[in-house]
């Protein structure tokens, strides 16, 4: 029996993180190592592989955006008379859905059960329905990184560290669905260090953590190892967490690259309403130049369709935006995912069609535009092509060429001894403008045909009531607009 591990892309090579990143996907590998070695096993991943479904047994992963594309390819299996396994967090959330594409659903974590399942498939007694569970610390094991054999990943040495955030953001579902925080030991961690380094002696660690410094204790033991194995690395971090000056100094001493820092909105109130409170009021721009006088290129991660958003706000934020002087922009636009916060009291108001994950594009624009630029729910104040607009707008001149923006990258490669980094993220940012301004150029003819503008000053300044009121039970009081970086 051949089982083939399935990772599904969208819109390779296209302008999204995709396009400019490519990753092992680690979590196939926990199971890969689970699973019994009476079982053969293979990879079939679309980020660097031609798709070729050649084996007995697939599991794919699903992500929400991908749903649609999986069950395509799992009917199409199934109907040849392949078996069928759907697993990762669309699953859990929308179990239902998922089963009437496949053989076998996993919900939760399938670490600690895959055994189980694969033993049920030996035995052809496999059920419809398996749901996981946290795996503990205790109960995790190396990832075993051979498992990609020679695939050409552009960041090869991807690792996770923790599972779970302690934050909610109420966009977000993985915080409320994928477990409590756990961290892996140390010691487990320091064997896929040494692993990586033996497979990839060039190459940066990225950690694809949701919230790795989240528990300061563990996070200072991580650092540590980190400087101790002399191995650079990128991360993401939360903007409070950015902007304390200690943390970042460790940081940057144990060996930090680049930081993809969750900055979403520099409008407090924007944050606010979808319980980003620990984003409000922080000097993001002083802690941007303190970064980079360390050494540490900083990426920053900007969400446009949040409450307040409007052409105005948005001008005004370009320009905060352009002040911080980051390496990289990463703009997108928010999406409204089953199973978060926001999902049913929108869906409950009519403001966003259920499923949309499956149904026809209604936005015209849509079918041009990658998935992280799609829009699937109504905005008070933007129209769906409008707010597309905004974010190629500003990724295209953010991320823009210019002699300023290459010294400054340039100078802080220089600083962190790390210039074949900062070539790389000249290049992301070049690429990201480039396909930014062609996108933008078809969107505004869209929108010219269509006799739509960008322009909705006249528009009401009517708050979308489903994120005030998150913004409410979030912060207990919702008192508007002050700027957090706008003067």
């Amino acid at each position: 029996m051949k089982l083939v591990f399935v990772n599904v892309m969208q819109e390779l090579h296209r302008f999204d993180s995709t396009a400019i990143i490519s990753q092992p996907p680690v979590p196939l590998a926990v199971l890969n190592g689970v699973t019994p070695r009476t079982i053969e096993t293979a990879l079939l991943d679309e980020q660097t592989d031609p798709v070729r479904f050649d084996g007995d047994v697939f599991a794919f992963t699903l992500a929400t955006q991908y749903a649609g594309k999986v069950y395509g390819y799992a009917d199409t299996l199934r109907a040849a008379g392949k078996r069928v396994i759907l697993g990762g967090i669309h699953v859990t959330i929308r179990p239902e859905e998922a089963m009437r594409h496949a053989d076998a659903i996993v919900t939760g974590e399938a670490e600690l059960l895959w055994p189980a399942v694969c033993e049920d498939l030996l035995a052809d007694r496999l059920q419809q329905r398996y749901d996981g569970s946290p795996t503990p610390p205790s109960r995790m094991r190396p990832v075993d990184y051979r498992f990609f054999g020679d695939r050409s990943y552009r960041t090869p040495a991807s690792l996770f560290a923790t599972r779970g955030c302690n934050r909610r953001c109420s966009f977000c579902v993985s915080s409320s669905y994928m477990g409590p925080c756990r961290a892996k030991p140390l010691d487990v961690l320091e064997q896929e260090i040494d692993q990586l380094h033996a497979l990839y002696p060039g190459a940066y660690l990225q950690f694809t953590d949701d919230n790795l410094l989240a528990d300061r204790r563990y996070a200072a033991g991580l650092l540590d190892l980190l400087r101790r194995k002399q191995r650079r690395f990128v991360t993401m971090l939360t903007a409070d967490q950015f902007c304390d000056r200690s943390l970042v100094e460790e940081m940057a001493a144990s060996g930090c690259l680049g930081a993809a820092v969750g900055i979403e909105s520099v409008d407090d109130d924007n944050c606010i309403a979808v319980n980003k409170r620990h984003n409000a009021g922080l000097p993001i721009a002083d802690a941007v130049r303190r970064a980079n006088r360390l050494g540490i290129q900083v990426c920053a991660l900007i969400m446009l369709g949040l409450p307040h958003d409007a052409p105005q706000r948005l001008a005004r934020a370009q320009r905060a935006l352009e002040r911080m002087s980051c390496s990289l922009y990463d703009v997108r636009i928010l999406r409204i995912y089953p199973g978060a916060p926001l999902y049913d009291p929108m869906l409950s108001r009519g403001q966003l069609a259920d499923a949309w994950w499956l149904a026809k594009e209604s936005v015209p624009t849509n079918p041009i535009l990658p998935g992280y630029l799609r829009v699937h729910f109504q905005h008070s104040r933007l129209s769906p092509t409008q707010l597309q607009y905004w974010a190629l707008k500003l990724a295209s001149e953010l991320d823009r060429m210019t002699s300023d923006s290459v010294v400054r990258v340039l100078r802080v490669g220089r600083q962190g001894r790390a210039m074949k980094f900062a070539a790389a993220l000249l290049s992301a940012r070049h690429r990201t403008a480039c396909q930014a301004r062609r996108l933008l150029d078809q969107v505004e003819r869209i929108m010219a045909a269509n006799g739509e503008t960008c322009d909705t000053a006249s528009q009401s300044g009517i708050v979308d009531p489903v994120l005030e009121e998150e913004g409410r039970r979030s912060s207990g009081v919702f008192n508007g607009a002050r700027p957090a970086l706008i003067p």
